[in-house]
């Protein structure tokens, strides 16, 4: 058995607690946050939950797999639907008329033909850009979902489950230092282990381990938005393929996450400065949800997110020598996104037992 202190607790570093506490492990979580779940995690507001842009679960990804092992009551989800969703200048992804298109639409799923309009945006928005035949195949057949209890609910099934096992996880926690079997805290205090796991994303990562490689990153800014009024209608999204902007109604997905009135989710991924997106997006919310603005009950803005990391991603044990590992979406498995930290989690929890314990 190892001692294992996880830094972060997002959904990597949850995901690698869990797996690592499976194996027979003693773990202990640290987060700098007062709250947990990172990127994954939402604020209540009058029953709206405000998050940080639009999340979609794969069905029978790593993560929904995960998500329903642990649960004892299966989460409630429902999907995207083609036929609800508009292209700008081209229509709804899924036409139903006239017929020529629609068969001309049915043929280009089949044979998934990339030039098809339908399957551009799939590819664009399933993934965020990232191109996953998987998540663009998923949201054509209506398996990409969206949940009643969000994100954070799945985060706090996770929460749940570790706190059952008996693996704290404390929070206010800023890891200043790591070294080979000794995490230095702001605190003061020096916690000797025999593994460290970093799953704190790739910039704080970078700032603890400096010799990690250098990765790109693909940028976004995104608008959340509760509104007593329905702009959109009965339509789940509308979307921009040339300007890669993305406007959701997480309620038209998903009915059961309000009572009334609306959920907007935008978001805006491109090389662009962060002030140019913020603008495309009011831009965007002002032509395609019109009268948004004198509506609104809760709203958060988040000029720039990390999304993913494009291009090669460092694979979990390329600093084992020192002791450590990393996790997370940014970590090279054969997932991406959610499911990519996911799946990061459980190579790491297998790779614990090859590091020699601490002498």
């Amino acid at each position: 058995m190892a001692r294992v202190i996880v830094i972060g607790a997002g959904l990597a570093g949850l995901a690698t607690a869990m797996e690592a506490s499976v194996r027979g492990h003693h773990v202990v979580v640290l987060d700098q946050r007062s709250t947990i779940g990172g990127r994954a995690s939402s604020e209540l507001r009058d029953d709206f939950p405000i998050g940080f842009g639009p999340h979609f679960l794969l069905k029978k990804g790593p993560l929904h797999r995960l998500v329903l092992k642990i649960s004892r009551m299966k989460p409630s989800t429902l999907p995207l639907r083609p036929h609800r969703i508009e292209l700008v200048g081209k229509g709804m992804m899924q036409p139903r008329s006239p017929m020529m298109d629609a068969v001309l639409y049915r043929r280009a799923v089949r044979k998934y033909e990339v030039a098809h309009p339908s399957i551009r945006a799939a590819e664009q928005f399933a993934s965020w850009g990232m191109g996953s035949e998987v998540r663009s195949k998923a949201l054509l057949r209506s398996k990409l979902l969206g949940l009643k209890e969000g994100w954070s609910g799945l985060i706090g099934r996770l929460a749940v489950t570790l706190d059952e096992v008996g693996i704290p996880i404390e929070t206010g926690a800023k890891v200043t230092q790591v070294e080979r079997n000794k995490v230095h805290l702001a605190d003061g205090r020096h916690i000797e282990t025999d593994v460290i796991i970093l799953a704190c994303g790739y910039r704080r990562s970078k700032q603890l381990l400096p010799n990690i490689p250098d990765c790109e990153s693909l940028k976004a800014s995104t608008i959340d938005v509760a509104l007593d009024s329905t702009p959109l209608g009965e339509k789940q999204a509308i979307l921009d393929i040339k300007n890669s902007i993305g406007l959701f109604d997480m309620k038209q997905i998903h009915p059961g996450i309000v009572s009334s009135g609306s959920l907007l989710s935008a978001i805006c991924f491109s090389d662009k400065p962060k002030e140019q997106r913020m603008e495309m997006l009011d831009a965007f919310l002002d032509e395609r949800a019109p009268g948004w603005r004198s509506h609104i009950l809760h709203d958060r803005r988040q000029e720039q997110v990390t999304v993913a990391i494009l291009g090669d991603r460092p694979s979990h044990d390329s600093v084992a020598k020192k002791g450590i590992l990393l996790a997370g979406a940014w970590v090279e498995s054969e997932h991406i996104l959610s499911d990519g930290a996911v799946a990061s989690a459980r190579l790491v929890a297998e790779s614990i037992a090859s590091i020699p314990l601490q002498k």
